[in-house]
């Protein structure tokens, strides 16, 4: 059985889909909608999602990896893991030249635990 799960950022975007997918607007109708917690949104997204929750007539199911914030001033410490998975930019001391570095938060901290809950 195939189900159709809108990915909810809890933004304008994916609220307003959800919506208009609950109204018939928009199709197919979902089965439920997914939200990947960072567990660092302002408590204006948890309040926007208990208020959603009210509005929409099928579940939001919310999944967690852990709290990115934590884990990211964990891997600064002297034993941490020293791997950062939020985008950082840095400064080549040699030639001034700004680079991203290398990030993983949104695999390790939405698709993951997304992909898990499937």
């Amino acid at each position: 059985m195939k189900l159709t799960i809108i990915s909810l950022g809890a933004g304008v975007q994916s609220t307003t889909m959800a919506l208009m997918a609950a109204k018939g607007i928009i199709e197919p109708y979902p089965d439920a909608c997914i939200f990947a917690d960072t567990q660092a949104e302002p408590k204006e997204v948890s309040e926007h999602l208990e208020w959603l929750k009210t509005e929409l007539p099928f579940p939001i199911y919310i999944v967690s990896k852990g709290d990115l914030k934590q884990d990211t001033l964990n891997a600064l410490k002297p034993d941490g893991n020293k791997f950062i998975t939020i985008p950082i930019f840095s400064k080549n001391p040699h030639t001034g030249k700004k680079s991203l570095l290398m990030r993983q938060c949104t695999n390790d901290y939405k698709i993951q635990p997304i992909k898990k809950k499937n």
